[in-house]
């Protein structure tokens, strides 16, 4: 019956862990030590806010720079929107504006003049027609009083006629009858037809008094002395009574002549002007600039609830400027057949300008500040500030309100503007007088201004520097100080050197001091040797890494810094680190079963590993985690000797897969090394 080998012996591995339990709990507990350190120090101290400092000033200034830039790009297209406005407008106008036109409108000027002189005429008619009328009046009854003697004479003779006539005898017998006496009768009687016949007389007079004077012709006369004497307070007069009709049909003519103006001039030299901008953008309102310049001219007030939202104050209506210097062209016609020019002058001069640049820089900044404050494009802001990891608090905390945001805006245009009027004030003359020279030294000045103005922080530096500072803002300094220089080098050290020793003292040294043939003597064979020290190595190793992974979490939760740093990133950190060394180990597990003196074991492997350590440390000066204003390319050569490169930490922070590949290489490596060396050993001849 043949007998079952076995590959473990437990007393060999005592016998192991006695030997070497001691050099393993002082390395483990120096290692967890020195990791504290680290993490705790690198958490607590300043690195983490100079950082944070540098990262937040590089985001303000992106940040900044959004605003600029958006601010500039949409006011410069906002200023060539102004002038094709500008000039469609004037040159509309410009057409309108003929002597046709002119008349048209002058119509109800006159129209309204002739209604008034109507009124005051028809008026001083009246007025004069009475004063005639009373005139005649007063020379008719001039006339009648002096034929008094006459009306009397014949008034006297009536009434003796009338007296002794039959009815007048019956007169006095009625009064006699009423108990007068006969003296009282007749004086009565005489009374009564005296008081008739005065009556009769003068009417008679009166009659032919105003047959002869009461004529068209005096009354003509009469009515052109009193014109002539009383005209002009006839006319005041007119006027003072007539004020309210006057004064309504002033009203009128000055809001039919507005009303006919904007119909003839206004309204189609605006609607061209609006037209122009709309095909210019094919009426695509969705456009952020065809917006933001109907924002700002703001035609009819359609777009007044756009500055309600923002709680800004509306503006004026755009080309109410324009009105006073179109109506001198217009009325100019009253002394000349050709117009003036006034309109032209006005919207190329610098008083047109400043208000339009003043305008734009309001609404313009109104409508960046209200969309850099919006939550959808806040959004999109923090996407494209994902690698430094910004918050919407933190976003909000930098103080990018409407009031802050508006405030950058219009200081960058402002700003903008004035360096260009700045520069163009300084070209020669020559330059000046022609306008496509002038063209092209414009277009020059501003593309260099709207960097100077827009450009962030990084911008203006040199590109090495300022791409070094956006990598130390973006970099996890953090992560880089724990996963790269501990794990991938300060914390290898001590570990490495244990797997040296250790791994010398499992197999090599006791074969140089002969106490391996003593074990071989018993009943435990090459392969159980092999096995078990293998076991014990990668498992002390293994529960080194476990003591380091519970470490370092601890000292992560207590340390509580932003870092892309997480639970399993700092687990499959502590992993790769073990891989690693378990790769290690299996060099240095072959070296020392495959020679039989432990000095040469110790040579060979330790070396092999320490230059790995070594070559790694260079290759970290020339890797691409250190920022590039420190960072020296030609080291990042030895990266490609060491074989903790494969121990991808870059990768594992930034979430990547790669470094899965990279770990089953270190795993090939080292269970090529310990299978090698176990058949190595157990092939070889042992010295006695």
């Amino acid at each position: 019956m043949k007998k079952n080998h076995k590959l473990f012996s437990k007393a060999l591995f005592k016998q192991s862990i006695k030997a070497n339990g001691i050099m393993w709990l002082i390395i483990t507990c120096a290692v967890c030590f020195m990791l504290s350190c680290v993490m705790l120090i690198s958490g607590t101290s300043n690195i983490s806010s100079v950082k944070d400092g540098v990262q937040d000033t590089i985001i303000e200034e992106l940040i900044k720079s959004e605003i600029k830039k958006s601010s500039l790009k949409m006011y410069q297209t906002s200023n060539d929107d102004m002038y094709l406005f500008d000039t469609t407008f004037v040159s509309t106008f410009n057409a309108l504006n003929t002597k046709e036109n002119y008349d048209e409108l002058n119509k109800i000027k006159l129209g309204a003049q002739t209604e008034g002189e109507t009124l005051v005429k028809n008026k001083i008619t009246s007025y004069v027609t009475q004063d005639v009328t009373e005139y005649i009046t007063n020379e008719i009854a001039t006339n009648v009083y002096s034929h008094k003697a006459d009306i009397e004479q014949e008034v006297s003779t009536k009434v003796e006629e009338d007296l002794n006539s039959t009815e007048g005898q019956a007169k006095v017998v009625e009064y006699m009858n009423k108990g007068m006496s006969q003296t009282e009768a007749i004086n009565e009687t005489i009374n009564y037809y005296k008081e008739i016949e005065t009556v009769n007389v003068t009417n008679k007079y009166k009659v032919l008094a105003e047959q002869q004077i009461n004529t068209p012709l005096h009354q003509s006369e009469v009515s052109t002395q009193l014109l002539n004497q009383n005209l002009a307070s006839y006319t005041q007069r007119a006027q003072d009574e007539l004020s309210s009709e006057l004064a309504n049909i002033s009203l009128t003519a000055t809001n039919n002549t507005k009303e006919k103006f904007k119909e003839l001039y206004v309204i189609p030299s605006y609607n061209a002007a609006i037209n122009a901008i709309k095909n210019k953008y094919n009426n695509n309102e969705s456009n952020i600039n065809y917006g933001a310049i109907m924002v700002t001219i703001n035609p009819n007030n359609l777009l007044d609830n756009k500055y309600v939202e923002c709680n800004e104050a509306i503006p004026d209506e755009f080309i109410e400027r324009y009105l006073d210097y179109m109506q001198i062209d217009v009325y100019s016609y009253e002394e000349s057949n050709t117009p003036s020019t006034y309109l032209n002058e006005y919207v190329i001069s610098d008083e047109r300008k400043d208000y339009e640049y003043e305008r734009e820089y309001n609404s313009l900044s109104m409508l960046i500040a209200n969309r850099m404050t919006d939550k959808e494009y806040k959004k999109t802001i923090l996407d494209k500030l994902s690698e430094y990891n910004v918050s919407e608090e933190k976003y909000d905390n930098m103080g990018f309100n409407y009031s802050n945001t508006k405030t950058i805006s219009y200081e960058s245009m402002l700003e903008f503007q004035e360096k260009i009027n700045y520069e163009i004030n300084r070209l020669d003359d020559s330059i000046k007088n022609d306008q496509d020279k002038l063209h092209e030294e414009t277009k020059k000045i501003s593309e260099a201004q709207y960097l100077a103005v827009a450009g962030s922080l990084l911008d203006k530096l040199p590109k090495n520097v300022s791409d070094g500072i956006e990598e130390l803002g973006t970099m996890d300094l953090y992560g880089l100080i724990v996963g790269s220089i501990f794990f991938k080098m300060a914390g290898l050290l001590l570990p490495i050197i244990y797997v040296i020793m250790t791994s010398n003292n499992l197999i090599a040294s006791q074969v140089d001091t002969g106490s391996m043939a003593y074990v071989l003597s018993t009943s435990t064979r090459r392969e159980e040797v092999t096995f078990t020290q293998a076991l014990y190595l990668i498992g002390s190793l293994f529960l080194m890494f476990v003591c380091t992974t519970i470490t370092s979490c601890i000292c992560f939760k207590i340390a509580n810094v932003t870092t892309d740093l997480t639970y399993g990133k700092l687990v499959l950190i502590n992993l790769g680190a073990f891989i690693t060394l378990f790769a290690i180990s299996g060099i240095n597990f072959l070296t020392s079963c495959f020679f039989d003196r432990s000095k040469k074991a110790m040579a060979l492997g330790g070396g092999i590993s320490m230059f790995f350590l070594v070559a790694t440390m260079l290759g970290l000066f020339g890797s691409p985690v250190i920022p590039s204003v420190v960072r020296i390319s030609a080291l990042n050569n030895f990266n490609y000797v060491s074989l903790i490169t494969l121990f991808d930490v870059v990768s594992i922070l930034n979430g990547e897969n790669a470094y899965i590949y990279k770990f089953i290489i270190l795993i090939l490596v080292g269970l090529v090394g310990y299978i090698i060396g176990s058949i190595k050993f157990k092939k070889k001849d042992l010295p006695l």
